[in-house]
């Protein structure tokens, strides 16, 4: 007489294998999430590799607190200043005033614009800044927002903004800040100047002075809140060099 199995045997253990099988990808899905909790809400590089840390603020950040931001680690901030020939950032009087009034190093920037002059751009930096440049060399922000300009009318009305700069400000120094594609396009301008490089690649930053490294996450040890936060690619002593 053949042996019958009890009907329940088969689908214990096809319950057995289904609840190891859930679990194990339980397990997989939970170090996935802790991994990319703690990668997107603390990517900051290594603090012995890059020990400077700053912030890039526009008035989509709103006013800010500095001693707060310099209590998180921030050393610098650059500010958003203006954009092309006319747009001025509705907070940068308030947040330079509070910046320059703490621990925190100031550094202003302009967002270049393909759409006008670079003679234009420059008397509405010039008129709304004002000597407000603080202490990091003055910021020149180029990004491809549309297409780009031919390689050469770029480094020419780029060269030219960038003359118009630092013979107004008796030769302050300036940074370039882009992606490196752009930064390749403008290698010849202003070829003494640092540049800032934005990228979320390590193997992009090379010898550019700053490191922009993301466009939006917590600082280390923050509040939450989050930032385009940038390093500066070398030492503290480096560093201090360059405000000099």
């Amino acid at each position: 007489m053949r042996h019958k199995q009890p009907i329940y045997a088969d689908t214990f253990a096809k319950h057995r294998r289904w609840g190891i099988t859930g679990l194990a990808v339980a397990v997989v899905l939970i170090i996935v999430a802790t991994v990319a909790y703690f990668a997107l809400r603390n990517p900051r590089p290594s603090v012995h590799r890059y020990p400077v840390l700053g912030v890039q603020l526009t008035q989509s950040d709103g006013t800010q607190n500095f001693t707060s931001l310099h209590k998180q680690g921030v050393t610098f901030a650059y500010l958003k200043a203006t954009q092309g020939s006319s747009y001025f950032d509705d907070d940068f009087n308030t947040n330079y005033s509070a910046g320059i009034a703490s621990s925190v190093d100031v550094g202003v920037y302009h967002y270049f614009s393909f759409d006008s002059t670079p003679t234009a751009q420059a008397d509405s930096f010039f008129k709304h800044v004002g000597s407000n440049t603080g202490t990091l060399p003055i910021g020149v922000y180029v990004t491809a927002y549309t297409e780009l300009p031919s390689r050469e009318r770029l480094s020419q009305n780029l060269q030219q903004f960038v003359n118009l700069l630092t013979k107004h400000y008796t030769g302050r120094r300036v940074v370039i800040m882009g992606s490196p594609t752009v930064l390749k396009l403008v290698q010849s301008v202003a070829k003494g100047a640092p540049r800032m490089v934005i990228s979320t690649q390590h193997g992009d930053v090379g010898t550019h002075a700053f490191w922009e490294y993301t466009t939006g996450a917590p600082l280390p040890g923050g509040t939450g809140t989050k930032y385009t936060a940038i390093v500066y690619n070398g030492t503290r002593a480096g560093y201090r060099e360059l405000l000099r």
